[in-house]
């Protein structure tokens, strides 16, 4: 009887064991299959900006990975949405190949993706400063410097667009004092990334020193019907893949930074 009871009690313990390893393999084969999707999902911006997403964040690649040409990828060209599965990238630009090698042959390249769900963009023109803006950069920064006025006015651009799906315009815009052209006779340089909804003016982010802001996309990247921003920030010159880049989402209310130059 004993034996009997001592036997039943290690084939329970034996059991719990095999259960405990099982649950172990199952969640490990979870995670690692979740850790794969995941860090194979790459987004690409223009010619200049490559971000691999991985666990929840945008981590920024300065040189094209290895390993991910022959993925299937959507690509926009302009508002056109083509599909494409191999890329390459050679002399500073992306091109993109159908499975035998056919040139798809993207001439305003905007983005691509792949290991990601369906991304929804907008169809918009940058436009320079008019007289109307004054309103908005005197609420911004009332500055009463001439030369830093007429910089703001100099380097102001803007974007009209909806960004939160209510049929109706926003605008987006950035400005700087920095400028390489002007000398300046003010003590502080300042730049601007800032909304204006309903006449209401909202400021998303500033800076000092040489640090401006350039819109580089909008986009909707989890189809929530806000569409996120990519910027850049502290760039001088034309884009380039090791630039800092930033991304504000819409929350509690108002355009905010999800996260900062996150380089890999």
């Amino acid at each position: 009887m004993i034996k009997y009871v001592f036997s039943k009690k290690n084939m329970i313990l034996l059991g719990v064991v095999v259960l405990l390893i099982g649950l172990y393999v199952l969640f490990t084969v979870f995670v690692s299959e979740n850790s794969s999707t995941s860090s194979n999902s790459y987004l690409y911006v223009g010619d200049y900006l490559i971000w691999n997403y991985d666990h929840g964040k945008f981590k920024q690649l300065t040189e094209a990975p290895e390993g991910v040409q022959e993925y299937d990828f959507v690509v926009y060209d302009g508002m056109n949405r083509k599909e494409a599965q191999m890329a390459q990238y050679s002399n500073n630009s992306w091109y993109f190949f159908t499975k035998d090698y056919g040139d798809i042959n993207v001439k305003n390249f905007r983005l691509a993706y792949t290991g990601m769900d369906d991304i929804a963009i907008l169809n918009y023109n940058l436009e320079r400063y008019e007289l109307s803006d004054s309103q908005y950069i005197s609420q911004v920064n009332n500055t009463k410097n001439e030369e830093e006025l007429l910089a703001f006015q100099n380097s102001l651009i803007k974007v009209k667009v909806d960004l939160d799906s209510d049929q109706e315009d926003e605008i987006l815009y950035t400005m700087s004092s920095y400028s390489l052209d002007m000398p300046t006779t003010y003590q502080e340089m300042k730049s601007y990334l800032f909304l204006v909804d309903d006449n209401k003016v909202s400021i998303i982010n500033q800076s000092k020193d040489m640090q401006p802001f350039d819109i580089i996309e909008i986009l909707d990247l989890n189809d929530d019907g806000h569409y996120e921003i990519i910027a850049s920030k502290g760039r001088l010159d034309i884009p380039a893949l090791d630039d800092c880049y930033q991304l504000y989402e819409y929350k509690d209310g108002r355009y905010q930074l999800k996260q900062d130059c996150i380089m890999e």
